[in-house]
C-alpha cells in the first residue's frame, strides 16, 4: 500500500495492516524533565508535597490525522506510606487510532544518609483501544469499502491491562531513573472483513538522567537527556536550559541520536508567574523530510505543586497537667 497524498497520515496505519503486528505507540514529550512520573512510577512523591499536572502535545501540525496527546497527572507523598502515590490519565489520538490510558502506583521511598533517596515504583490500570474504521482510508478501496480482508468500516473498542515498574535515585544535584512499561504484553484483535487484525505491542526501557547547577546565586543550568528502546531501535533527547531562581528559563531539546534519525529541535521556555505555579510551553521544528508537510509540534504543560508544609502544619501545642 502507498500514501495517496502527503497531507495525509494514513500511511502509519498501513503498518499496522497485518496479520501479527508488533508495535508501541510511546508517545513523545519534549517536557520529560519536568513530568518524570508519566513515565517512570518511581518518581511518584518526589517533589514532597500533592503535586498535580496537565499537559497537551498537538503534534505535526496542519497535517491531517496528526497525533494529539492529552495527559492529566497528580501524586503526593504520604510520610505514613514512607512514598509517593500517583494517578495519571492520558488519551492519545493519531487518526482512526485512539488509545486512553488510565495508571494509577506507588513508590517507596528510602532515605540514605539524609542526602540521597532512592525509589522503586510500580503502576498499573488499563488502556482502552479504540479504531475507527469509517476514518480508513486505502489505495485499493472504493465506495463499496475498503477492500482489505483486515480491515473493517466498524468502530471497534478493546480493553488490555497494563503494568509499569521503575526505579529512581536522587541527590540534589542529580537524578536519573530506569522505566520499563507494558510488562504485561496483552494484544489488541480487531475483525475484519474475513481475517483478524492483532497488534501486539512490545515493552519499552526508558533511561532518564537531569541535574541542575547552580552557576551563581540566583542563576542555574538544567542538562537533561532521556532514551528510550524497544531493544530494536532507539530514540533520544538531549536537553540544557538556563533558568533564574524558578522565575523563567530558556532551553533547547534535540530528539534523535544521528543524521538517519534526526527529528527535531525544540525551544523551550518555562516560567513561574506564580510561587509553585509552572508553565512550561514548547515548539518543535521538524528536521526530518516531514517539515515539507507540517508546521511543526506544540506542547504546554502547567504544573501546580502544594508543599508539604502547607499540608502538615504543626498542632496546637495543649499542656496536660498530668505531665508539667
Amino acid at each position: 500500500m502507498r500514501l495517496c497524498t502527503k497531507k495525509n497520515l494514513c500511511f502509519i496505519f498501513v503498518c499496522l495492516f497485518v496479520q501479527y503486528a508488533y508495535t508501541q505507540i510511546q508517545p513523545n514529550s519534549t517536557h520529560y524533565m519536568y513530568n518524570p512520573q508519566l513515565a517512570n512510577p518511581a518518581f511518584y512523591g518526589s517533589e514532597e508535597g500533592i503535586n498535580f499536572g496537565a499537559n497537551y502535545r498537538h503534534q505535526w501540525a496542519k497535517l491531517n490525522g496528526q497525533p494529539k496527546t492529552v495527559n492529566i497527572f497528580a501524586d503526593a507523598y504520604l510520610r505514613q506510606a514512607h512514598g509517593g502515590i500517583g494517578l495519571s490519565i492520558t488519551n492519545d489520538n493519531l487518526g482512526a487510532y485512539n488509545t486512553t490510558v488510565l495508571n494509577v502506583g506507588y513508590a517507596f521511598i528510602q532515605n540514605i544518609k539524609d542526602k540521597i533517596k532512592i525509589s522503586i515504583g510500580i503502576n498499573s490500570g488499563f488502556t482502552l483501544t479504540k479504531l475507527d474504521g469509517t476514518k480508513l482510508i486505502t489505495p485499493e478501496g472504493d465506495n463499496t469499502g475498503l477492500n482489505d480482508d483486515y480491515l473493517s468500516a466498524q468502530v471497534q473498542k478493546k480493553f488490555r491491562p497494563n503494568l509499569n515498574i521503575g526505579i529512581a535515585i536522587r541527590h540534589k544535584y542529580i537524578e536519573a531513573g530506569i522505566a520499563y512499561s507494558n510488562l504485561i504484553n496483552a494484544k489488541d484483535k480487531f475483525e475484519g472483513v474475513s481475517q483478524t487484525l492483532k497488534l501486539r505491542y512490545g515493552g519499552v526501557m526508558q533511561t532518564y538522567l537531569t541535574s541542575k547547577v547552580k552557576i551563581r546565586d540566583n542563576f542555574f543550568i538544567k542538562p537533561a537527556f532521556v532514551l528510550y528502546t524497544d531493544f530494536k531501535e532507539i530514540q533520544t533527547d538531549i536537553s540544557i536550559l538556563a533558568g533564574y531562581r524558578n522565575y523563567v528559563s530558556l532551553g533547547l531539546n534535540v530528539r534523535g541520536y544521528n543524521k538517519k534519525s534526526l527529528e527535531s529541535l525544540s525551544p523551550i521556555i518555562v516560567v513561574g508567574p506564580i510561587k509553585n505555579i509552572c508553565i512550561i510551553y514548547s515548539y518543535d521544528v521538524s528536521l526530518s523530510k516531514l517539515n515539507m508537510v507540517n508546521k511543526g509540534s506544540h506542547e504546554i504543560t502547567l504544573k501546580y505543586l502544594l508543599p508539604e508544609n502547607k499540608i502538615y502544619k504543626n498542632p496546637i501545642t495543649i499542656n496536660n497537667p498530668r505531665f508539667l
